[in-house]
């Protein structure tokens, strides 16, 4: 579009720029513009509603509109990456025919353009032309919808009239599978499952001239065997040691057990390994070993590899290098927390005096708890590139000037001079909770709503915000959109903006808490097309649990609510080997179901559907279940009410039974991330997601024009790179642990040795159960 944009700006300068003397120059011809435009359908058009395309144009030529019915096999494609098609309209005989004038002149317009369809039902295309220049787009008019849960182990689609919200029964459904059909009829409560291979890669359905439609995604099967590994700090210095712990799972049926035999452990840069051990695994299949790190080794980031029966299982550490006997350290001077309003010192230190170091600070305005991001965050950038030499005593304190823009930050720190080098990250919240804010998507298709999740966390113990209000803000230009949520019982909440705009837009999200303000943003490209999916939950349906936790074989009484749903609600309990569904009246939008959780591998959702104004609005939340071979984050509670240097105390794992397993129990200095980061380690057992599509989601999706002359004018656009890109990589944090302890635990409160030294630290716990349990704890102390 910006491209477009340029070419017009051109082309009006030429124009200004002619003068009347040169009568015999040619003059620009601005109907040329008329080439460019852009026509898009919605996925869904329901018969009762007037249908609508988005015809986007950059000048005011008039666009004929010629309409036909088609067979669905004409225009729908099967599988997710099969290619959009034109059809040849020779010899087929129009249902409408009309001519549409965009206002606006010269210039970029959206346009919405009504088609004439009355009631009728099934596919038709679109063809919009002007001139040489034609474009197609199909709209399917159905009554249907379809709702699609896909697991590594099963297969079920749900089919709703999305008139009346009632599940349709004995309804037919083709899949294609190997590139053929199998017919197959949904039973008595609207569902059919597929539970083998081969697995289909697309399901048309059929009621009456009503038609639903999904592409269906391929997914991984579960794994045989998973292995964990972490590491005692995610920065280690060449010559010194790595301590490293970790587990391995093997799958049974529906439960993942203790792994038995010996973990092979390795470390390595690229194809060259610099250390590997082998460890026996105990009776929680759990393993520990020290990798000892060669005082030549190069700086970079390193894989730490565990090997246990086929199943692989890494980790990354970042080794710090000695150069020329010079070795260097970097870590934050902070007394205390350090204060979001003023600036951040940073300790440098040199084995030498009066040494040259060159220090970049990288900041993410973003402070995560239990979370790493598998993208480089939203406006990370370079914050600090300066030199500084040490004193006599080989040491310096630089500053780090502080933000003014209300978000918390980030920093990575990396030090370097003459080959030597060290990094470590400084955390500064904001308030004593840390908000992360996450969109469905960082571009999206102007027309269709922006969806996002929040979810606030205490920064010290990683214990959710239940029941606090968060702001939510939409910025584009001078026009801000506000709304505020409620978070649940998980810290979470979900919201959606309607009417983004196009162009660039800042979204926002905070919360009060403890008389401070903590703030997380992004940002959304709004274009006239973006890659579009159907997968996005609602933040209008809820669903609340009787329980925080389950046991296996317990029942899970879920009651989902959506404001004016009509007709049935879809409920499923959703595992990675199979889907429990139940099919349930609402009434005054509600609907309550009772599921039974039985042991299972993976990752674990309830999940709601209901029909609502002719769209399926969705959600799923997770369960937690102890029960042998499952994941779980819980809190820690101490003994002690004070804390004294030196002192022992013990510690409980909230809500955990007092089973036998291997414990690993560290006191570091600062917040550990990375491999050393012990609560996300239990998520590696939370394999098979369940993956929903929709036919008839809430809120317009488009799908875009396929060429149907291929007389359309090119616009060719170059980009210039100078130098190659920034590292804006965030260090992880050097951490150093001044207690580490591997011991096998009876159930008895486990005992923790205090540090000498007062201070401010971090307690992580991982424990490995015999049967299976991966639990993870942690929290910040004061030593005092």
């Amino acid at each position: 579009m910006l491209q477009l944009r340029s070419v017009l700006a051109a082309l009006v300068v030429l124009i200004v720029a002619a003068a009347p003397a040169s009568a015999a120059r040619p003059i620009v011809d601005l109907h040329k513009l008329d080439a460019y435009f852009a026509l898009f359908a919605s996925d869904s058009n329901v018969p009762w509603q007037k249908t609508t395309v988005r015809l986007d144009t950059y000048s005011s030529a008039p666009v004929a509109f010629t309409v036909y019915q088609v067979d669905p096999a004409d225009v729908v494609t099967a599988g997710s990456n099969a290619r959009a098609r034109a059809i040849d309209t020779r010899g087929r005989r129009p249902v409408a025919r009309f001519s549409y004038t965009p206002p606006g002149g010269y210039q970029f317009q959206s346009n919405r353009v009504e088609i004439p369809l009355g009631r009728r039902e099934g596919f038709f295309v679109v063809e919009a032309r002007r001139g040489a220049v034609g474009e197609q787009v199909w709209i399917n008019r159905t009554r249907v919808g379809l709702v699609a849960k896909q697991s590594p182990g099963e297969l079920v689609l749900y089919a709703a009239d999305l008139g009346s919200g009632r599940a349709l029964a004995h309804m037919r459904v083709q899949f294609v599978v190997n590139s053929r059909f199998d017919t197959r009829f949904t039973d008595a409560h609207g569902i059919v499952r597929w539970t083998h291979a081969p697995w289909p890669v697309f399901a048309l359905a059929q009621w009456g001239s009503s038609y639903a439609f999904t592409s269906l995604f391929p997914q991984a099967p579960l794994p045989a065997t998973i292995v964990g590994i972490r590491t005692d700090s995610a920065v280690v210095h060449a010559g010194d040691s790595l301590r490293v712990i970790g587990f391995a799972r093997t799958r049974n049926g529906s439960v993942l057990e203790s792994a038995r035999g010996t973990a092979t452990i390795t470390m390595r840069l690229g194809g060259d390994a610099i250390a590997q051990t082998q460890a026996p695994l105990d009776a929680a299949g759990a393993f520990s070993a020290t990798l000892p790190i060669p005082a030549n080794a190069a700086a970079g980031s390193y894989a730490v590899l565990a090997e246990v029966a086929g199943g692989v299982g890494g980790a990354s550490a970042h080794v710090d290098a000695d150069a020329g006997g010079l070795s260097l350290g970097v870590n934050g001077a902070c007394d205390g927390a350090c204060d979001p309003n003023a600036d951040v010192p940073v300790e440098i230190r040199s084995s030498r005096g009066g040494t040259d170091v060159h220090l970049t600070v990288v900041r993410s305005p973003h402070v995560y708890v239990g979370y790493t991001p598998d993208s480089q965050p939203w406006a990370t950038t370079t914050w600090l590139d300066r030199h500084v030499t040490t004193d006599s005593r080989g040491r310096a304190i630089v500053d780090i000037p502080h933000p003014t823009d209300g978000l918390a930050s980030t920093y990575g720190v990396r030090v370097e001079s003459g080959g030597a080098t060290a990094v470590t990250r400084v955390i500064v919240p904001t308030a004593r909770v840390a908000v992360r804010l996450r969109v469905d998507r960082d571009t999206q298709t102007l027309g269709t709503p922006l969806g996002f999740d929040v979810f606030v966390n205490d920064v010290g113990s990683g214990k959710p915000l239940a029941g606090a209000t968060v702001t939510a803000q939409l910025q584009h230009g001078s026009s801000t959109q506000q709304q505020t949520l409620t978070l649940d019982a998980d810290g979470h909440a979900r919201g959606t903006f309607s009417t983004p705009q196009l162009g660039t837009n800042l979204v926002l999200a905070s919360v009060v808490s403890g008389g401070a303000t903590a703030m997380d943003a992004t940002q959304v490209n709004v274009i006239p097309q973006a890659t579009q999916d159907t997968s996005s939950t609602s933040s209008n349906v809820r669903i609340a649990l009787d329980r925080a936790v389950y046991a296996a074989g317990e029942a899970v009484r879920v009651n989902a609510a959506l404001s004016g749903a009509r007709g049935d609600a879809f409920v499923t309990l959703e595992g990675a080997q199979s889907v429990a569904a139940d099919v349930t009246p609402t009434r005054d939008g509600r609907a309550d179901a009772t599921l039974r959780v039985g042991d299972a591998p993976g990752d674990l959702r309830v999940g709601a559907a209901f029909v609502r104004d002719g769209a399926i609005e969705w959600t799923s939340v997770p369960l937690a279940l102890d029960a042998p071979g499952r994941p779980r984050v819980v809190p820690l509670s101490l003994a002690a009410s004070r804390l004294e240097p030196g002192a022992q105390t013990t510690l409980t794992l909230q809500g955990v039974k007092g089973d036998a397993g291997t414990v690993v129990v560290r006191i570091s200095r600062g917040a550990p991330s990375g491999s050393a980061l012990f609560d996300t380690a239990p998520s590696l057992l939370a394999v098979g997601l369940a993956a929903t599509q929709v036919s008839a989601p809430a809120g317009t999706t488009w799908h875009p024009w396929v060429d149907s002359t291929g007389e359309h004018a090119q616009v060719l656009g170059f980009e210039r790179r100078g130098a190659p890109p920034k590292n804006l990589a965030i260090a992880d944090a050097d951490t150093q642990a001044v207690s580490w302890s591997v011991a096998r635990d009876d159930g008895a409160p486990i005992p923790v040795q205090l540090p000498t030294e007062r201070g401010r630290y971090t307690l992580s716990v991982l424990e490995m159960t015999d049967d299976g349990r991966v639990i993870a704890a942690s929290s910040d102390i004061t030593v005092q």
